[in-house]
């Protein structure tokens, strides 16, 4: 590998992320609520000042309404650290209670410099590992260049971490280095284990939590339809192993609250208006007025299961390399589209398998990653992010035409269409949120047709994928079950 190529590549996505963090974050000067800025300099003082066993839980000092911690362990950890740090910069910053809502220019440098040293220390190097991967390797260099490219410059992922500002590059990055130890024998602990801190930061990864054990399960712990019981305990003694040191510290006081918080049903079965099947649904069916909130659970429960079962069979009877990469998409898109309480950031699911499939199915992909970006513009516009969203988007429509028409030389009929099918149907809808007033009775009308459109779309590329996994049959079996 150059990796001159690959330094000169990191360092151009570092500095799209610079670029990106120079505009407004999320709720700037919105009080009483602001944003996901907010929530996150929230965490840091939460974890600083108050005893673990009050992290999650409703009290006078942490009042669960105003941005009340709901993800996992290790983000709490990474809280206090982040919290610790500010804390010796500049007490005000963390303040409990006095700091809420607070807002300065060396503060929001900290925090963006956060968010970026998350990038380098997780995220870079897991794009590293899947570019040096043997996997990768085996394909042509310009299909290898492809992935890393996508990886880097995906516009979605950094407007949501540097614009919007969360840390997903940390669950992603852990995901991802989850994803391709699991494809190597001699790395399949290392894979428990990082996909359990991923799980530990993000509760979203149990989109990929189905299929990473079904392939772990039947790649190297069924042969000849007998269980290799070694392998098996392994796997589940690392698993179990991990959950342990994150878990501990909570154990001896009340862990039923944190899990409480990492699974709030109160919510309700979407939030905003998100791109998947109950929110398109709901134009036509009122569904939160239609059934109880306790049965709208059980039906997105039984949906949701019914659709991973076909990916899910055919990934546990024929577990090769891009079968489990196909069923990462599969089984996260459907999890996006039918499960309960969907938010519109966590289509950044799917799109991490997606961009691992880049090499093979490079139109399919770009399509739904271009897509991606799509759904989530209704949260661009509220945070104020239009102007770079547009940048972004162009940029990598360009980068991806340049990979379908100088590397990949054909495009059937079906995946132009699909293109043309972006370009006339919705980007006029997202023209029109910006410039043209929706009338008085739809106040939501263009935010609506923009997430049905792209949910229509993620339907279509969730059964074209299906029929891939279907009809794959590149790689052949090998003595382990598992090919590469």
């Amino acid at each position: 590998m150059n990796y001159l190529l690959f330094l000169g590549l990191l360092s151009s996505a570092i500095a799209l992320r610079w670029i990106v963090a120079r505009y407004p974050y999320s709720g700037h000067n919105k009080p009483p609520m602001f944003g996901d800025f907010e929530a996150q300099r929230h965490w840091m003082e939460i974890t600083l000042h108050l005893p673990m066993n009050e992290w999650y839980q409703n009290s006078s000092a942490n009042n669960l309404t105003y941005w009340g911690l709901d993800y996992p362990l290790l983000t709490a950890y990474h809280s206090y650290l982040c919290g610790w740090v500010a804390n010796k910069i500049n007490p005000a910053w963390c303040a409990l209670k006095a700091s809420h809502g607070y807002e300065s220019d060396v503060h929001k440098l900290f925090m963006r410099y956060t968010v970026f040293i998350a990038d380098l220390l997780v995220y870079y190097p897991a794009v590293l590992y899947t570019y040096r991967s043997d996997l990768l390797n085996k394909n042509v260099p310009t299909k290898r260049l492809t992935v890393l490219l996508a990886n880097l410059f995906y516009p979605l992922l950094i407007l949501t971490d540097h614009g919007h500002f969360q840390y997903n590059s940390i669950s992603l990055g852990f995901a991802l280095l989850a994803f391709i130890m699991a494809t190597q024998e001699k790395s399949i602990l290392l894979s428990a284990v990082f996909f359990t801190l991923s799980l530990n930061y993000k509760q979203m990864e149990l989109y990929h939590a189905v299929p990473i054990f079904v392939y772990l399960l039947s790649a190297y712990c069924v042969e000849q339809r007998k269980i290799k019981w070694k392998t098996f305990f392994s796997l589940g003694l690392v698993v179990i192993g991990t959950f342990a040191v994150i878990w501990l510290p909570v154990l001896q006081h009340n862990p039923s609250n944190v899990i409480k918080r990492l699974f709030p049903f109160e919510r309700g079965l979407f939030e905003d208006k998100v791109a998947n099947f109950w929110c398109t649904l709901n134009i036509l069916i009122k569904l939160r007025v239609k059934f109880e909130h306790g049965t709208l659970a059980k039906i997105c429960l039984l949906t949701t299961s019914v659709s991973i079962l076909p990916s899910c069979v055919m990934l546990f009877r024929r577990p090769t390399v891009r079968n489990f990469y196909i069923s990462l998409f599969n089984m996260s898109l459907c999890f996006y589209l039918f499960s309960f309480q969907v938010h519109e950031k966590t289509i950044l699911l799917p799109c991490l398998p997606m961009i691992l499939l880049s090499a093979t199915y490079p139109v399919e992909c770009f399509t739904f990653l271009q897509f991606a970006m799509i759904s989530v513009f209704p949260l661009m516009l509220k945070d104020n992010l239009v102007l770079i969203f547009w940048l972004t988007f162009i940029a990598f429509s360009i980068l991806a035409f340049q990979r379908f028409y100088i590397h990949f030389n054909h495009i059937s009929l079906l995946q132009l269409i699909l293109l043309t099918l972006c370009v006339t149907v919705t980007l006029p809808l997202l023209f029109a949120a910006v410039y043209i007033r929706p009338p008085r009775r739809y106040p939501d009308l263009w935010i609506v047709l923009i997430s049905a459109c792209s949910c229509l779309y993620f339907l279509s590329i969730l059964i074209r994928f299906h029929i891939y996994q279907f009809r794959e049959t590149t790689f052949k079996p090998s003595s382990t079950k598992k090919t590469q």
